[in-house]
């Protein structure tokens, strides 16, 4: 026989669906930014530095320059989130050697915010999976909430037949 679920057990449940609902609400804010970034104005750019650093792992570190109205503007975003990091060096260097020093690059930047640019617009492949795990995480406790409950009505009604 199960052991009923405790009201302990059903806040864990409630928090846990909780932290998926937020984590999926700021995903969909992430991907509507980023989706937003396509419709960003251009210009040209050119790299100025192209190279993989190393914390716990390897990153690609790129850096551009551009110029709106005579002013320049340097930026190392190449999308509106860099997450990028490896465990190998040389893939981070295959990305890293996407960007070789001075090359001239489209640049995609904020309307708004001028000094705000990014190499590649649009939604990626992370703001997807962090929308997916958002809902698996709000949708799994639910779930499984919903089926402890209707297990425990079950077992009631057994129990009193």
């Amino acid at each position: 026989m199960e052991k009923p679920l405790t009201k302990s057990g059903m806040l864990i449940i409630i928090l846990a669906s909780l932290a998926g609902l937020a984590l999926t609400y700021f995903a969909t804010n992430n991907a509507i930014d980023a989706h937003s970034t396509k419709s960003w104005p251009t210009t040209e750019g050119t790299i100025i530095t192209s190279e993989v650093t190393r914390s716990s792992r390897y990153v690609p570190h790129i850096v551009y320059a551009y110029t709106l109205d005579t002013v320049e503007y340097v930026s190392d975003k190449v999308g509106l989130t860099n997450y990028a990091q490896y465990k190998i060096e040389s893939d981070a260097k295959v990305e890293a050697d996407k960007y070789p020093v001075n090359t001239k690059v489209t640049v995609y930047y904020n309307p708004n915010k001028v000094d705000e640019a990014i190499l590649n617009p649009g939604i990626k492949g992370e703001h997807i999976f962090m929308f997916g795990l958002g809902l698996v995480i709000f949708l799994a406790p639910l779930i499984g909430l919903i089926y402890s409950i209707r297990k425990a009505k079950e077992n009631e009604r057994n129990a009193t037949n």
